[in-house]
Parts: C-alpha cells; structure tokens; sequence
C-alpha cells in the first residue's frame, strides 16, 4: 500500500516539474484524468509563478508559461474535437467565467515578464489585425449570441448592472456617462481610421456585420458607448473635404457609386475630369453607409442618419448651399441631388428630407414667416433667374419626391390641403369625388362612372385648341402616355404602400367655409413657373412638367381631387392645375393670332425638337413661344393619361357623407 501511494505521489510531483526539457501533460500520464482538471492545473502554475516571481528581468522564453499556454491550448482542441453538438465544454466556460485571455493581456501590458511585449518584431501588423477581427466577426454572424461576450456593462457606484436584474435597456440609453463597452466595434472603429485601403475596408466591413445583428443589447451599446456613429459621419466629411469644389453638375450627376477601393479603380479607367478619383471615393463610401443602414439595426440606422445630418450635412453641406455664388450653388445642388439619388435606406432618406424640408407639418400660412431658411431658399431657387440653378433646384425636388418617405409629401404638399379649405361650399357643383360616391353606391350604374372619367380626361385633352397643335392627334400618341401611366402608377403605389394615407375623402362636415386657402411654397413656385411656360427655355419646361407630373401621380384623396379635378368649385381667389392651365392656354390664344401661319411654324418646330434636319425659319422672338406650346400640348395629354390610369385604380375610393 505504501509502495502505491509512494508511487502516485511521485507521479504527481514529476508532473509539475519538467519532464526532459518540456511541461508534461498530466492527461499523458493518467489518461483518465478529466480535461478540466489538466486546464485548470496549467493556470493556475501560470497564475502562482506571476504570484511568486522575484526575477522580473527573466525573459518569457526562459519560463515554462510557453508551455503551460500550449498545453492549454492542446486541451481546448481536444475538448472541442470530443464534443457533441455545439454545447461548450468545461474549460471553454472555464475560459470564458474567469476571463484568461483578459487576464493574460492584462499582465502582458504590465509587462511583469520581460519580453511578453515591446517587441516589435512580433507585432502584428494592420492587416493581420484586421484579418483576426474580421474572423471574429464571422463567428459573430455565424453564432449572433457570442456578441455579449465582447459587451462591457456599464458600472454605477462600482457596481454592474448587468448584476442588478432591474436595470432594462431604457435605463441603459438614458445613461450614456458610465463606462460600458463594446471591444469588438471598438477595435473595428480604430481600425477603420487607418490610411492602407485593405484596411479601411476590411473593418469598415466588420462594422456593417457587427451592426446588423438583431441584439437591441449590442445595438445600444454600439450608439452608447462607442465612437461609432461619429466615426462614419467624420469620415464621410473627410472624403467630401477631399472634392475639388468645381466640377461640373453633370459629371457630379454621372458619376457612378459602388462600394470598394477596387471599384474605383475600375472606374478611373477611361475618360476622366479633376476630382473624378475623390468623388467617387466619396459616393463609395456614402453607398457603403446606405447599405450599412439598410441592415443595421433600428437603434443604429437611426443614430447614423442623425450623425451624418449634424456632422455633414448641416456643418458642412448646409453653408454651400446657402452661398450666393452661382457657380458655387450649382455644384452643391448637384453634390445634394447625387446623394438623394444614391441613397434607399429609410433611415438615411428621412434624415436628408428633415435636412431640407425642415421638421413641421403644420399648414403653411401665405405671409407667414419662413419656417426654414434651406427649404424656403431651395424651394424658390426652382423659379430662379439663372435658368441652370432653376433646372437644377427642380430637378433635386423631382428625385427627392421619389423617395419613399411619406414625410417629403406630407411636408411640401399634404398638410396644405389636407383640411380641403380649397373648396367652395356656397357652389352646387358636385365634385368628381362626390359624383363617384353617388354612381358607385348606385348598383350598376358603372357606365355612369366611366362616362364621368371620360368627361375629366376630356377636359385636359380639349384644353389646346387645334390652331395651337403640333401633332396630328393620333391615337398611338395618347395611347403612349397611357403605357407610361400604367408604369408610373405602379412606381408610384409601391412607393406609397406602407404611408398612412386616408384611401377615400372622409367627409365635407369639417370644411370651414371661412379657412384662407393657401397651396403651399411648393405647388405656388411650381405653378408660377408653370404659368410663365411660354416664355421659358425648353429645358426649363420640361422640368417642371416632370415635377408636376410626379405629383399628380400620388394616390392621396385630397391632392388627387385638387390637382385632377376640373370641375372641382374652387374658392376666390385659389388655384388649382387646371385653372392655371386654362390661363396659359388664353395667354396663348391672345399670342397667336398676332403671329401668321402658327400652325406651321409650331408643326416645324416639333420636327426639329424630335431630331429631323429642317431650315430654321423661327425668329428668336418666337423660340421659347413655339417649343412652350409644344410642351404645353404633350402635358395636357399626359396628365389626361394620369387621371385615366389613376380612376381605374382599385386603389382609388372615395366616400363624402351627404
């Protein structure tokens, strides 16, 4: 018995000696011996030589910690190779509750054993970093849930509140001062900032993988407690800062947008303009933000659209918009419109509409005060002398209105006409609303209703006279307009399918017969260019009809029946789109029949504007004359298209109570 326990004994202390010149594995000696037991037993002769150590000169290399750290290592391997399923073995846990790793960084960076670091032949580089925290990231997508091992509670009176089990997360956002932390975006954050290309993009890859999962734990600690959010905004800045101020607004509006250094590249070879390198550097790294909002989640998209409104937008991009060069304002409009065109994510899109637009959806007032000095200086730059910045201004509002955001209507539109204060009540005109009402609720009188659409359409188609036509009045023209109708009502009802519009008009009880009618800066700019069509460049023109007819293509109620509507009884003084195309059209009669043989030159001039090679017999007095008509003409049809098309919807209701 003696012999035995004699023999077990020395087994034991052999084993925490060396065996030869290397740490002997207790699991080689005693194959039965637990893995944990052999883990645990590694570290803690780790943990008593920092304990006991007196020689702090003595090199790592010289220590058995090496060894001891592999045979850990060799441990954890084996462990996961002999486990089931994806459960965590002892030691892993091991690892993870007693925090090793944190440990041994800990004592590497007080450098308790010499050479342990400051050596910088055994650094990693950049890329390696990048490489290893990017291999995180992946496990992090793989398994969501690993994500909290890199999240640092915040701690209040030296306590954690992940150990206090009331603490929620609304707690956690309204106290931002305390020392929480996210080491994984940390570390990408950093990383991100570096110079090498590889780099930027590798961690900034990272940081839209660790901001897409769906933890609102992560998510709040990202916004919380990192650099996050400002990072990305002033590294947008600085890619902006880096784009010579002139560039021509065409090469700004053609400039591609793909994420990636090697995209780039790609997209210098060929032909190219001064600048042409940063700003696409610029829309690259804009596009990765978009795509990165897409995904993130809600707390973060949402934190990252504020940061880029505060810190790149209003600090920046605001002052050139307001500047009062020409040059210069035609550039910034471009820089603005190009970004609007490149955006899609719901976040970033109402964070630039705010930008522009303002915050208030209160009913604009004719001689109120300016509620928003961007909005109300964009908005009346589309009726601006220089005919570029007026084009240009239109052109921003045009794509704006685009976006999927009921905000952007609501705002420049909705609210002015929501109380439907446009109506007179004292005329006995039925509305095309209430005529609908009355045909539908009557069973079988649907001839009755197409009979009334047709008599709308008509009234747009019939507003030319035939002296004023340049066409033939073909079918297959009209039959044009309603192709592109049928796609634009599409475009438009996918657009709109989540807003929280009213399908039908409620009712006409609220109307207050003595409400002032005022359309808004909006649709009183458009209307005003609209109305002085007959004396405007053809490019002019045909922007603002392009404005216009984007509007009219929403299916809202009330801007369906003041916009599309002619027999609406509108009250003194108020205006709608078809008053003021019956204006023009008398304007245009009063013209003519100062001018002889109209019809010819109007016929010739449409030749020439659809490309046929025809002598130039108009005088310059009457260009801007010939081509507004020719505009004016093909508007008329496509707005009947629009009315037609949008009737048909099943989407259009309308119900007024009697």
């Amino acid at each position: 018995m003696f012999n035995r326990l004699s023999s077990i004994l020395h087994l034991a202390v052999e084993a925490t000696t060396t065996h030869g010149d290397s740490v002997v594995s207790l699991c080689q000696l005693n194959p039965t011996v637990p893995l944990q037991e052999e883990f645990i037993r590694h570290w803690k002769i780790i943990t008593n030589y920092f304990i006991e150590c007196t020689d702090e000169n003595k090199p790592v290399s010289e220590t058995k910690i090496p060894e001891h750290l592999q045979q850990m290592l060799t441990v954890l391997i084996k462990e996961e190779k002999e486990g089931v399923g994806d459960e965590t073995g002892p030691c892993m846990e091991y690892t993870l509750r007693h925090k090793i790793l944190k440990a041994m960084v800990t004592l590497a960076i007080a450098n308790k054993i010499l050479c342990m670091i400051a050596n910088t032949e055994l650094a990693f580089s950049e890329n390696e970093e990048v490489e290893f925290v990017w291999a995180i990231c992946q496990q992090v997508r793989n398994d969501p849930s690993l994500v909290d091992l890199f999240i640092q509670p915040p701690r209040k009176g030296g306590a954690s509140t992940a150990d206090n089990p009331n603490n929620n997360q609304d707690e956690l956002l309204m106290d931002s001062n305390t020392n929480g932390r996210h080491s994984l975006v940390e570390a990408l954050v950093k990383l991100s900032k570096s110079e090498d290309t590889f780099v930027f993009e590798r961690a900034s890859e990272g940081l839209m993988l660790c901001t897409s999962l769906q933890s609102e734990q992560s998510a709040i600690y990202v916004v919380l407690y990192t650099r996050f959010c400002d990072v990305v905004a002033e590294n947008l800045v600085k890619q902006y800062k880096l784009i010579p101020r002139r560039i021509a607004p065409d090469d700004v509006l053609n400039c591609p947008a793909k994420w990636g250094g090697k995209t780039v590249k790609e997209e210098l070879i060929g032909e190219n303009f001064p600048g042409k390198q940063q700003l696409l550097s610029f829309l690259s790294y804009l596009y990765f933000l978009d795509k990165l909002c897409a995904q993130a989640h809600q707390l973060v998209a949402r934190a990252v659209g504020k940061s880029i409104r505060e810190q790149f937008l209003i600090a920046i991009l605001e002052p050139r918009l307001l500047e009062p060069a020409e040059e210069g304002t035609l550039t910034s409009i471009a820089h603005l419109t190009r970004c609007l065109i490149l955006i899609q994510s719901e976040y970033l899109i109402h964070e630039f509409a705010v930008f522009i637009l303002g915050d208030n959806l209160e009913p604009e007032r004719r001689l109120g005060p300016s509620e928003n000095q961007l909005r109300h200086k964009m908005i009346h730059r589309c009726d601006h002398l220089n005919e570029k910045i007026s084009a240009a201004s239109m052109k921003l509002f045009e794509v704006l209105l685009q976006k999927p955001d009921q905000y952007i209507l609501d705002n420049l539109i909705i609210r002015n006409v929501i109380k439907r204060s446009y109506y007179d009540l004292s005329s006995n005109v039925h509305s095309f609303a209430k005529i609908a009402l009355i045909n539908n609720s009557l069973e079988g009188n649907n001839g009755q209703d197409e009979e009334y659409t047709q008599k709308v359409v008509n009234c747009f188609l019939s507003l030319m006279p035939d002296l004023t036509k340049s066409s033939d009045g073909s079918q297959d023209e009209y039959e044009t307009y309603l192709k592109d109708a049928y796609r634009q009502h599409t475009s438009r009802t996918i657009q709109s399918i989540t807003w929280s519009w009213p399908h039908e008009i409620i009712s006409s009880i609220n109307l207050n017969e003595s409400d002032e009618f005022y359309e808004g800066e909006f649709l009183n700019v458009l209307f005003n260019k609209l109305q002085r069509i007959l004396d405007q460049p053809y490019e002019v023109n045909l922007q603002v009809t392009s404005v216009i007819s984007v509007i009219v293509q929403f299916h809202h109620p009330y801007l369906h029946e003041y916009m599309l509507d002619p027999l609406l009884p509108l009250k003194d003084g108020s205006r709608s789109l078809y008053t003021v195309l019956q204006q023009i059209v008398n304007e245009l009669q009063k013209r003519i029949a100062r001018i002889p043989e109209f019809k010819k030159m109007v016929h010739i001039s449409r030749q020439s504007l659809l490309g046929s090679e025809l002598p130039n017999t108009n005088s310059p007095v009457n260009k801007d004359l010939l081509e507004g008509t020719i505009v004016l003409e093909e508007f008329c049809k496509e707005i009947a298209a629009i009315t037609y098309v949008k009737s048909k919807s099943p989407l259009r209701k309308s119900h007024i109570d009697s």
